[in-house]
């Protein structure tokens, strides 16, 4: 490799480097900025209030939306990320902002006593401010090991949480899917069949990562 040729890779990776710095700390702070105003909005008015629902479904779904960008990453191997688990994960919440929360607002606020909806925030902007946090330290060596502790076993209990509001929610729009379109309740009914192998398959991914990165952890 040439004396230029090595300078531009340098280039390449420190523009990576910065760009995915940037990028996962906006998550990360975006995130953080859902998980206080839902516990701030249920502290001020309870957890089943609509007023959360009105207050943060549009930043919530936007934000979701703008990590289709993580789809990308992982298709151009800008991250390491296995592409088929991104783009389930990433895709499916996708479908549950604009298909559940954006087309049925009516039943997202009543399902479960409108319990379903809060703990999907609470789920899903927990479990992002810490993986978004430990990426953007990362890139650089310095996620601290209780960071990657988190970020390797809080989805014990918060994907279960999250997996169970998102197919509580879409359930719940059934009928209304059904009112709008016959079309689109089948595609519901297809999707909720599907979150079940989906869920065991990411699930048992996820656990798989754990043993490996806590492991390495260990021996360091």
């Amino acid at each position: 490799m040439t004396t230029s040729q090595t300078k531009a890779v340098k280039t390449t990776s420190s523009v990576r480097t910065i760009y995915l710095t940037s990028y996962n700390t906006t998550f990360a702070l975006l995130w953080s900025y859902i998980l206080i105003s839902t516990l701030t909005h249920v502290h001020h008015n309870g957890i089943s209030s609509t007023k959360l629902f009105s207050s943060l479904e549009p930043s919530a779904r936007w934000i979701q939306t703008l990590s289709l960008l993580d789809v990308l990453h992982a298709a151009t191997s800008l991250i390491p990320a296995p592409f088929g688990s991104t783009f389930t994960q990433v895709v499916t919440r996708v479908i549950q902002v604009w298909l559940i929360w954006f087309m049925f607002p009516s039943t997202t606020t009543t399902a479960a006593r409108g319990y379903a909806f809060p703990a999907l925030l609470l789920a899903w902007s927990t479990a992002d401010m810490i993986r978004y946090a430990y990426l953007a330290l990362n890139l650089h060596g310095k996620a601290p090991k209780w960071l990657v502790w988190l970020r390797y076993s809080m989805f014990y209990a918060l994907y279960p949480v999250g997996i169970g509001a998102e197919w509580w929610l879409m359930y719940r729009a059934i009928e209304s899917a059904g009112e709008s379109s016959m079309w689109l309740k089948r595609v519901f009914y297809f999707l909720l069949a599907s979150y079940v192998p989906g869920a065991y398959s990411m699930f048992t991914y996820m656990i798989k990562q754990r043993r490996k990165t806590l492991a390495k952890l260990r021996r360091e």
